[in-house]
């Protein structure tokens, strides 16, 4: 059962992420994220990442999940928007992970 979906709709990029992820989901979420930008003009599309259904983030994982915000803040998108459960703890994980990596139009909802 894969753990994401990538799904390009109008002007977004929407990503669902779903439960905790292991090397092999990062692995092949990392391939189905380049293969949907690469169909896109990315400064005029949303990226909307809906992890309301992820798990809080393993240390290990940590650096990976920064990794793929630095992703996005090099792919260029308008915007980036992130849906997530109220969790104090997640929600403190990914707003530190997103400043590290250099996100200035990042929104929590």
């Amino acid at each position: 059962m894969e753990k994401f979906s990538v799904t390009v709709s109008g002007n977004s990029l929407k990503i669902v992420l779903d439960g905790k992820f292991g090397d092999e989901d990062i692995a092949a979420f990392g391939a189905a994220y380049q293969q949907a930008v690469s169909k896109i003009n990315p400064a005029q599309v949303n990226l909307e990442l809906d992890a309301r259904n992820m798990g809080v983030i393993t240390p290990d994982k940590q650096e990976k999940l920064k990794g793929f915000f630095v992703l996005y803040k090099q792919t260029g998108f308008k915007k980036v928007t992130l849906r997530m459960e109220d969790s104090a703890i997640l929600a403190m994980q990914v707003r530190r992970l997103a400043k590290e990596a250099g996100i200035a139009d990042f929104e929590i909802i």
